[in-house]
């Protein structure tokens, strides 16, 4: 990954989170574990997240879900979830929600990264501030 798709403050992650078609990889620097989770939004102006963690070695589909963002904020644990909650893919992403909510930083523990990829089309980023902010410039002002 580029450094410049690692993201420096947790207003920029978490826009990119919830823009409706995002891959983030969170790496802890203390134990060089690192889990790829995708965040989808379902269908609907007010629809929820879905989240999902990488569990196999194809990048495209080999996700599992995990858990529901409600409301842009509130991250739920799945009940249908085949991963358990004290599992450590499932514990990164609830630290890594509530990080988002409590900081206005990265903590200097962990690295937040993106795939160079827009968060709500996924098409590819070519433009610096793009690549920096992880949505493409159209889809940036529908975010906004």
């Amino acid at each position: 990954m580029s450094m410049s798709n690692k993201f420096k403050d947790t207003k920029s992650a978490k826009a990119y989170m919830l823009a409706g078609n995002a891959r983030v990889t969170v790496v802890s620097l203390q134990t060089g574990t690192r889990f790829t989770f995708r965040i989808k939004r379902g269908k609907g102006q007010f629809a929820p997240h879905f989240v999902s963690v990488l569990t196999g070695s194809d990048n495209e589909s080999d996700f599992t879900y995990l858990g529901t963002i409600f409301e842009g904020t509130k991250y739920v644990h799945g009940r249908k979830s085949p991963i358990r909650e004290t599992a450590p893919s499932a514990k990164a992403f609830a630290w890594l929600w509530t990080t988002l909510h409590m900081l206005p930083y990265i903590p200097s523990n962990a690295e937040c990264w993106h795939e160079g990829r827009c968060g709500r089309c996924a098409r590819p980023l070519t433009v610096p501030s793009s690549i920096e902010s992880g949505l493409g410039p159209e889809c940036a002002s529908k975010a906004a």
